[in-house]
């Protein structure tokens, strides 16, 4: 199962299409689909649905004014919805489990000018994990656009809205070059200094996994991008244990600054 996220903020706007129907399966068993909005209120998780009766027969289509950092979307039957836990966010069918993988679009605009779309889809097999994600800040970002950008999802099972660390790390001087505060459970959006695009900076979540995306602004054009696992980076046949030294090393680094 899937959920679907979008972006606002002062000068940058989301929308959202989203497929009514599987791949390799017949069209009609989408007819009982519905699009529902998820989000915190009261220490408990929320539904309710999105009315999308103007929208094209084949997708679902969130537009700007709907979109935010804080809600989620997700497919479902209203049979489905029986089995919603308000508590812990949990799978209640497996319409986004296909091959090829369900994709989704994320459109962002920057003000009226230039936009680009990549998907947006978090698996459900994320949610109720806890670990660190390393990212490679250099092999995505614009190093001569006017702003780069770091888009950060996380979508954490419990409806909480704690507060975790993120770092950039500079490996060859192994050391700490800014640490952040990103939110449990939001689209976290923020912007990459220049000064730390270079190849041997990594950006680093602590205790949380999440999806990073980057977008690059120049001139009002946009380009959107996420980088592939690290250990997709490495040749080698021990490319498993590399990131995982790899990510020991950044933990050292940040146990030693912060003893």
């Amino acid at each position: 199962m899937n959920y679907f996220f979008g972006l606002k903020s002062k000068y940058f706007t989301s929308e959202l299409q989203i497929p009514r129907f599987q791949n390799r399966r017949p069209t009609d068993i989408s007819n009982k689909i519905k699009l529902f909005r998820c989000f915190i209120d009261n220490d408990q998780w929320n539904i309710e649905e999105v009315n999308n009766d103007n929208d094209p027969n084949d997708f679902f289509i969130l537009k700007k004014n709907i979109t935010n950092n804080n809600d989620i979307f997700f497919l479902a039957s209203h049979n489905d919805i029986k089995k919603f836990n308000y508590k812990v966010l949990n799978p209640v069918n497996s319409f986004t489990n296909t091959s090829p993988a369900f994709r989704s679009n994320l459109k962002i605009q920057y003000k009226d000018l230039g936009f680009s779309s990549y998907q947006s889809e978090y698996p459900c097999n994320m949610i109720s994990k806890k670990g660190s994600i390393v990212s490679s800040v250099f092999s995505i970002c614009d190093k001569n656009a006017n702003k780069n950008y770091l888009i950060f999802r996380n979508i954490f099972h419990l409806p909480i809205n704690d507060s975790f660390d993120a770092y950039f790390i500079n490996i060859k001087k192994e050391k700490i070059e800014e640490k952040i505060k990103l939110k449990l459970n939001h689209t976290n959006f923020f912007e990459i200094k220049n000064s730390l695009v270079k190849p041997e900076i990594f950006f680093f979540t602590s205790g949380y996994l999440g999806i990073p995306v980057y977008l690059s602004e120049n001139n009002g054009h946009l380009s959107m991008e996420h980088t592939h696992p690290p250990h997709s980076y490495f040749l080698s046949k021990n490319k498993f244990e590399k990131v995982k030294n790899l990510k020991s090393k950044i933990s050292e680094i940040i146990n030693q600054k912060n003893l």
